[in-house]
């Protein structure tokens, strides 16, 4: 029930945080994607399950306001927690290397995909402008604040399986 509470709270913070403050702080036209620092660290945090049940949320949140149909983005962001899921066996937490690299290439799929889904359909044929000026700028501004929220959550991670039921301190 608390790790419910806590992770709903997380995303609704999350989305907030990337629709109105990094949306004012932008740099060159571009914002990070902090549900997708979300959904990639709490993947490999805590598996597939909970990764894809955080994606399938973000992406809802992003649907329902921003979206054109409903699922799109539920279901991209919920394959992008699956995905990040199957690192979680050789995770350990003292490894920076591999949450920063599992965003990357995140982000990079991420870009390519709304690239072909808004960008082709709209007549913008021009991938390596579109990659020089949005894709890559934005990854290396997600990979910078990931590695900085990456610590927070790693703590809201800990904070979490202290107090779930099932686990040994927990009493």
């Amino acid at each position: 029930m608390r790790k419910g509470i806590v992770l709903a709270a997380t995303v609704l913070i999350c989305f907030l945080l990337q629709t109105s403050v990094f949306d004012m702080i932008r740099m060159a036209g571009i914002s990070p994607n902090i549900l997708l620092i979300l959904v990639v660290s709490l993947a490999l945090m805590r598996g597939q399950k909970d990764g894809m049940l955080v994606g399938f949320f973000c992406g809802l949140l992003l649907d329902i306001f921003f979206g054109r149909i409903i699922g799109g983005y539920a279901f991209l962001y919920m394959m992008f927690g699956f995905c990040a899921g199957f690192f979680n066996r050789i995770y350990y937490q003292d490894d920076n290397i591999l949450p920063l690299i599992s965003l990357a290439v995140g982000d990079l799929i991420y870009g390519l995909i709304m690239y072909m889904g808004e960008g082709m359909l709209h007549g913008h044929l021009q991938i390596l402008h579109y990659l020089r000026k949005i894709i890559l700028p934005e990854m290396v501004y997600t990979i910078a604040v990931g590695f900085l929220l990456y610590r927070l959550l790693l703590r809201l991670n800990a904070w979490i399986d202290k107090y779930e039921p099932g686990n040994a301190d927990f009493i």
